[in-house]
């Protein structure tokens, strides 16, 4: 069986790890991708200091089943410089575990080599697909490259241009590297960031720490700043289970989100812990600034609730996701994608402080409402909220929604669909088979193809981080070998 996985970011080391570390091996394996940095996806490729993993390392292993993968391969480095204070965890930057995921790479290569499964690296982009006997995919450099399974592990690609700025003096449509956009703009510009999420949080702190002096604005439609992350506590919950979540679907038929709540509830009390608190803290309305600054106050905080339901998030959600109710599934992803996403992925102590400091100076603000962004012929931009206001620079800091086709894989998704390989997804993505990330097209599985990552919208609710791709990709080769 020789296996093409399309895209070579943080999702394809997790399979090549999977695969290395499988009893059974394939004939051969053909990555695909034109991107500069193998390995490392948008997010790690080598960068500035300043733009740091935003998870403590005990949560970041690309390695399924092994939490500790990722705190060996950073023992033998020094990582004293990079502590945040807040979670008593080196947080280093995104370039070195960017490093991480390149030395895991050649190691999974050189392992499936040594066990006589070869690995290529074809450096172009899968644009097509078609059958002729066995699976064909098409390159854009006019390959034709037959395979017995594929693999979509292609991310989620960058920020969309909803302003219609793209090609604008002064526009930054894609952020990272900072190194590249950030660093060398005049220090006295007035910077807008569209978005007020993880990415704003890192481009605001980055400019800061290269003596940016002008002010820096961010724009959003709620204004809301990033959850602030809370130092580790181990919980090990006895309630809120994949086992219990899927005892629950066989009970009920589906499972009902008020069951999740239940079981929540539970899991608190037996904690001795108030569901109310924790409710009110996720969903009441506050102060951005305000919220920022308690929630920092609140680093060491004795309650466990946003804890807890960062982690069962990740834990718990996969397994819960495709057996909710289908009206259960629309209001998470209507009503409370974005809270859900923050409390998953939450802002480090270390950026919060500074993005606090930089908020009681003035030197950034925080404004909603934003109703057009226009370049202006001369230069710069105008931005039109409550009032109307100039901006030098405007950097686009808003991540795609789940399950969007990044533009590199258009053509791809659209030759699968054409063939009948692939179902659309009334939310966007792809139509997935959970437990085996086959794509489905009228409920049946596709013989050929997988998918990893954020594209299975029947799988997926929120971006994957590495650890939740690893156990995907440890499911995906059980999967292919019948296990």
């Amino acid at each position: 069986m020789h296996i093409g996985i399309i895209g070579a970011g943080a999702a394809a080391v997790a399979l090549l790890d999977a695969l290395a570390l499988s009893d059974d091996k394939p004939s051969g394996v053909t990555v695909f991708d034109s991107a500069p940095a193998l390995w490392r996806g948008r997010p790690y490729q080598p960068d500035l200091d300043t733009v740091r993993v935003n998870a403590p390392p005990p949560i970041m292993s690309i390695r399924a089943g092994d939490p500790g993968h990722y705190q060996r391969w950073l023992a033998d480095r020094d990582v004293t410089g990079y502590l945040d204070e807040g979670l008593g965890q080196p947080l280093v930057p995104r370039a070195v575990y960017g490093e991480y995921l390149e030395d895991t790479a050649r190691d999974a290569i050189a392992r499936l080599g040594h066990a006589g499964c070869p690995v290529r690296v074809e450096r172009s982009a899968v644009t097509g697909f078609s059958r002729d006997g066995r699976a064909v995919l098409h390159t854009a450099g006019g390959d034709h490259a037959p395979v017995d399974r594929a693999v979509l592990a292609v991310g989620s690609g960058g920020p969309r241009d909803h302003y219609g700025l793209t090609g604008a003096p002064g526009y930054i449509d894609e952020p990272y590297p900072l190194a590249n956009t950030a660093a060398g703009l005049p220090a006295h510009h007035h910077v807008a960031v569209i978005g007020s999420g993880l990415t704003a949080v890192d481009i605001a702190v980055t400019l800061a720490a290269h003596g940016h002096t002008g002010p820096i604005t961010l724009l959003s439609r709620t204004g809301q700043l990033p959850f602030v992350q809370q130092r580790p506590v181990r919980l090990d919950p006895l309630h809120l289970t994949p086992a219990a979540v899927r005892a629950a679907a066989a009970e009920h038929g589906d499972l009902p989100f008020a069951h999740l709540v239940s079981l929540m509830r539970t899991e608190l009390a037996e904690l001795g812990q108030d569901f109310d608190t924790f409710a009110a803290e996720i969903t009441g309305s506050e102060d951005p600034v305000a919220r920022l600054r308690r929630q920092l106050g609140a680093v060491d905080a004795s309650h466990h609730g946003r804890r807890l339901l960062a982690m069962v998030i990740r834990t718990v959600g996969p397994t819960a996701w495709p057996l909710l109710a289908e009206r259960d599934r629309e209001m998470l992803r209507t009503g409370y994608f974005r809270t859900i996403n923050g409390l998953s992925s939450p802002m480090v102590p270390h950026n919060a402080r500074i993005v606090l400091r930089l908020l009681d100076s003035g030197q950034l603000r925080s404004r909603s409402g934003v109703t057009k962004i226009e370049a202006r012929s001369g230069g710069g931009f105008t931005v039109h909220d409550a009032g109307n206001w100039s901006a030098d620079n405007v950097f686009d800091a808003v991540n795609p929604p789940a399950y969007t086709t990044p533009a590199q894989a258009q053509p791809l998704i659209g030759s699968l669909l054409a063939v009948g390989a692939a179902e659309s997804h009334p939310a966007g993505g792809v139509r997935a088979e959970s437990g085996t990330r086959r794509l489905l097209v009228g409920g049946i599985p596709d013989p050929t193809w997988h998918v990893l990552g954020n594209l299975a919208a029947d799988s997926m609710f929120i971006a994957t981080n590495p650890p939740g791709l690893a156990v995907e990709a440890a499911g995906l080769v059980r999967s292919l070998f019948g296990g």
